[in-house]
């Protein structure tokens, strides 16, 4: 392989299938194969002997499928190992089983009774738990060294009184007589039911950190082949479990039921961190480990994210201190955000289009769970609660089968830029003003007969320091109505437990077992929680308070646990919603008029964290740009001066030092241009940072105008200047919205046509040269010229002559350069219309044209022609009464001499025939301000510049000098007050030279004329 040779890879796993399953069918598979892998597998028979086999091993495996408890256990005996994939979520698998006849009924049983347990099992943490709740000494217990099997062996011949392990050995010792009496997450202990403990039950994919660093190419190959095994496993349980009885040695069915059981994920999200780090700080506390690793050293999210972004939804540990930590955690939610709202409305989009599919629907609800988890960690309020009241929302949808209707994707709109809002709000100032009163109602009229639910409004109560949200106090009387108690609880952290955010959520998931948690103060995640000994939190609960007070009192966790009861505040009156059943009234639908302003929102973007990415400010990059340019026109300026030198000492050993520095000057401008060309490509941007916000305005637009029309995108991944992207997003999208608006027929419109009754949009981008074309493109109603030339004389634009031979693209540039609109009423000519004209304004403006083309009843097609950068161009170079000017080279068509005898007037402009073509000439000294020849020659140098796609100007110039690539240099205004100058540039020589701003100055010339 490339990155180093790599023969052979062993893989440990575990004779478990809730632990090696992907590695068993990615084998089995084949999977590893497909990524050009050799790989040998192998099984040990309990994960608590893995450490000795891997400490022992002569040669180390290449990387372990195992729990995260191996990972600590390793780490602190000294082997360097890194978690870089979770691989299944495993509910409730280390259990304890006892013989019917042992006698256990209270915990305090165990005293004086013997137990079978793979020495170092993770169960143990469980039994020291709840050793702490119940009183329990577990020195009286007597734990006997037995793997699964052996366990299985001496429970049924009576040498135990019951035995600690996972599944299937548990559903097999149960087979043979056990009862089953409790689990890391589930117990049967009778008035203790329910979770009884915090594990990390997540199955994970380690790998030596040497072989990180060596072999990162094999180790992404060895995650996509997981990544396989993952989907196959959920997709095809039942082909799975056959494929693993063999190699697992179990039955079909069990297998089944035990696959069903576990969700097989290769995310890492915020609930696996917390895990993680609270099962780090357990195993410490307990003795397992020795010291606690820092999270830095425990997992990577490199190389995951590297073959898939999506499935890296995780906050990294940031500094030393907790304000930089919180920093960190802040920087990376809001990019994490961006990515999965951008995801929802591309989920949306689809949905709006196969409204009965549940996978897409599946896809959008893990996305408002994923925002909402992360919020709520983070404590923005108003996300956590718009992200939930939609996630409740879509679930009873799937869980009714009902269908997505129009209605229902408006209001997801509707959410999504809410979202959209509250992020950028969040992020600017730390919170939002907006109210989610009228949204939440929306939401609430979704619902169509499993969620039922009352207005909810942002109006806050207060009661004893815990301040209410509305949505919260109608949470707490329908529980009350349900017959529900309210308690206040409030959780003292014990003195050495310094991770309150992840001890609150731990208890916090312990009770909403017992009822539903309804609020938490401070919020999970917040910086208040952080640096405070103690939080509260109210519950709606029909458990007893004994219960309660158990539940809550985590060992090592809390300290002490006080409950009292909530009174509710007095609500205001609220409306109830009647909840919609499966064939009753249509769910209300509504309008695009009643969602933001479509302009108003912009996609969040954020650029994935990958290798050796380092995120710089776009301003140090043109400083950066400004200095290499610089040392560019130095080194051209010392070329010339060393010439010069040279020409005066031609021999000796003047001569012979001279020509050394000319060469030495010569490899410094190479590489100043390599660097210079570098520079550019980091500057540059695929355009899908503006055209992916392009699906969602058209769709809008087509609702809000009742057409049907179909987008279609493609180039979506050509580059150009990043100055460039951030603005002819606002030009593109006008272009967009008059297709929309005027160029697309309604369907009623378009079936009498005889044309489809949804209309295409394309929008396509590529590279040409030293430029790149956008193209818009329709199948719309196109321009009709002879109502063009009547508007045109009527409205007294032009003459019935001056109007006779003239085409759509003459009357769109002439429009456009006497400053004419047409009213927007005139669907028939929008072309010129204000839209328009201000996007072609922006686009000349970024030193672009924008040409059209249009035929009635068959379409129109913008053209669009940017320079792929702001920062360096082609230029010609023309000397004008004694000045020297530049033009892009890119609007150059030829440079010749006419003879002035060739020259005509029409009107009052001076005009030259080229190849039959009649071109308008410009003699711009007056408008530069520069003087004439004194003498005027016969022939004229004249530079012929094409200002839109079948339109020709000839500028007359003394005479055109050489091409040169200048790097371009802004204007302060306040000195250089004009319009037909775009920037500056400084030649080798050290002279300053102006970039004439070229369709500028052919405007100025025509409002001079006219």
């Amino acid at each position: 392989m490339e990155d180093g040779v790599v023969d052979r890879i062993e893989l440990y796993g575990v004779k478990d299938p809730n632990i090696s399953s992907q590695l068993i069918l990615a084998k089995e598979k084949g999977f590893f194969d497909e990524e050009g892998l050799q790989v040998e597998y192998r099984l040990l028979p309990s994960g608590t002997i893995m450490p000795d086999e891997v400490i022992q091993a002569k040669e180390k495996p290449f990387a372990f499928t195992q729990t995260p408890v191996t990972t600590l256990i390793l780490q602190d005996r000294g082997l360097d190992v890194k978690i870089v994939a979770p691989l299944a979520d495993i509910s409730g698998t280390q259990q304890v089983v006892i013989r019917e006849d042992s006698g256990i009924v209270t915990p305090r049983d165990l005293e004086g009774k013997k137990i079978g347990m793979a020495k170092g099992a993770a169960v143990y943490i469980a039994l020291q738990s709840m050793a702490r709740e119940f009183g329990v000494d577990l020195t009286r217990v007597t734990f006997v060294d037995l793997l699964p099997a052996q366990q299985l062996e001496a429970l049924q011949r009576g040498e135990v009184d019951g035995i600690a392990c996972w599944e299937p050995w548990t559903s097999r010792a149960q087979a043979i007589g056990g009862k089953f009496y409790f689990s890391g997450s589930r117990s049967a202990i009778p008035g203790y039911e329910e979770e009884i403990n915090w594990l990390v039950d997540q199955s994970v994919l380690m790998v030596l950190n040497e072989n990180l660093q060596q072999h990162p190419d094999t180790l992404k190959a060895l995650i996509r082949a997981f990544k396989k095994a993952t989907d196959f496993i959920n997709e095809n349980p039942e082909e799975a479990a056959t494929i693993l009885s063999e190699p697992l040695s179990a039955d079909k069915i069990e297998l089944e039921k035990i696959l069903a059981l576990n969700k097989y994920s290769m995310k890492m999200d915020n609930l696996f961190k917390i895990g993680l780090l609270s099962f780090r700080e357990l195993l410490f506390q307990n003795g397992i480990i020795s010291t606690m690793p820092r999270e830095k050293r425990l997992y990577t999210t490199e190389w995951l994210e590297a073959v898939d972004p999506s499935l890296v939804l995780i906050t990294r540990e940031g500094g030393v201190a907790e304000e930089e930590e919180n920093e960190e955690f802040l920087e990376i939610f809001f990019e994490e955000a961006g990515d999965i709202l951008e995801g929802l409305e591309k989920g949306i989009l689809a949905l709006e289009k196969a409204p009965g599919d549940r996978n897409i629907l599946r896809n959008v609800i893990t996305a408002f769970h994923t925002l909402k988890g992360n919020s709520g960690f983070l404590g923005f309020e108003k996300i956590n609660s718009l992200s939930r009241h939609m996630e409740e929302t879509l679930k009873a949808v799937q869980k009714s089968d009902g269908i997505i209707t129009q209605g229902s994707i408006t209001v997801l709109f509707n959410c999504l830029d809410t979202l959209r809002r509250l992020v950028n709000d969040y992020k600017t100032d730390g919170t939002s003003p907006l109210d989610l009163t009228p949204l939440l109602t929306k939401i609430n009229q979704l619902v169509t007969g499993s969620l039922t639910e009352t207005a909810v409004s942002l109006v806050h109560q207060q009661e004893e320091g815990i301040e209410l949200i509305r949505y919260e106090e109608v949470k707490l009387k329908e529980a009350q109505e349900k017959g529900k108690k309210v308690f206040r609880i409030e959780i003292e952290f014990a003195p050495d437990w310094s991770l309150h955010s992840a001890g609150a959520f731990m208890v916090t998931r312990k009770l909403s077992r017992l009822g539903e948690v309804i609020k938490v103060n401070p919020p999970l995640g917040s910086n208040e929680l952080k640096r405070a000994n103690h939080f509260q939190l109210i519950l709606a609960s029909s458990a007893s308070e004994e219960l309660i007070q158990r539940r809550g009192k985590v060992a090592a966790v809390v300290q002490a646990v006080r409950i009292s009861p909530f009174v509710l505040p007095p609500l205001s009156e609220t409306r109830r919603v009647e909840v919609l059943s499966p064939g009753s009234e249509p769910v209300p639908s509504y309008s695009v008029d009643e969602e933001f302003e479509i302009s108003s929102y912009t996609p969040l973007t954020s650029t994935p964290s990958a290798k050796k990415t380092l995120r710089v400010d776009y301003q140090l990059l043109d400083e950066i740009m400004n200095v290499v340019g610089e040392l560019v026109i130095g080194g051209a300026t010392l070329s010339q001066g060393l010439s010069k030198l040279n020409s005066i000492f031609p021999t000796g050993e003047t001569a012979r030092l001279i020509e050394q520095l000319m060469k030495t000057n010569m490899l410094v401008r190479k590489n100043l241009l390599n660097l210079q060309e570098n520079i550019m490509k980091v500057r540059m941007m695929p355009i899908d940072v503006v055209f992916k916000r392009f699906p969602r305005l058209v769709r809008d637009l087509a609702l809000k105008k009742g057409k049907e029309v179909k987008l279609e995108i493609t180039g979506e991944h050509t580059e150009l200047d990043k100055a460039i992207l951030d603005l002819i997003g606002e030009p593109l999208t006008k272009l967009l919205r008059s297709v929309i608006e005027y160029g697309i027929e309604p369907p009623s419109v378009r079936a009498q046509l005889g044309k489809p009754t949804t209309g295409r949009v394309s929008l396509n981008s590529y590279h040409a040269g030293n430029q790149i074309i956008i193209e818009i493109s329709d199948d719309g109603r196109g321009t009709d010229l002879v109502r063009v030339k009547n508007l045109a004389i009527q409205h007294k634009f032009f003459t019935p002559e001056e109007a006779e031979n003239l085409s759509i693209s003459d009357f769109f540039n002439v429009f456009f350069n006497r400053g004419l609109v047409v009213p927007e009423s005139e669907e028939s000519s929008f072309l010129f219309g204000p839209g328009i004209q201000s996007a072609r304004k922006v686009i000349e403006e970024l030193n672009g044209t924008l040409e059209v083309e249009s035929q009635l009843n068959k379409g129109t097609r913008f053209i669009v022609k940017l320079p792929l950068t702001l920062a360096i161009i082609q230029a010609l170079l023309l000397e004008i009464g004694n000045r020297v000017f530049a033009i892009p080279l890119s609007l150059v068509v030829e440079v010749l001499r006419i003879s002035t005898k060739n020259i005509e007037i029409i009107g009052k402009q001076e005009v030259f025939q080229l190849r039959g073509q009649v071109i308008h000439l410009l003699r711009p000294y007056d408008i530069l301000g520069v003087p004439q020849p004194k003498i005027q020659n016969e022939k004229l140098f004249v530079v012929v510049v094409r200002v839109a796609r079948d339109e020709l100007v000839g500028i007359v110039t003394d005479q055109p000098l050489e091409k040169e690539e200048l790097v371009i240099k802004s204007l302060d205004t306040k000195i250089v007050k004009t319009d037909i100058v775009s920037s500056a540039s400084k030649l080798g020589d050290g002279r300053v030279i102006l970039i004439l701003d070229v369709p500028a100055l052919i405007g100025k010339m025509y409002n001079r004329e006219y």
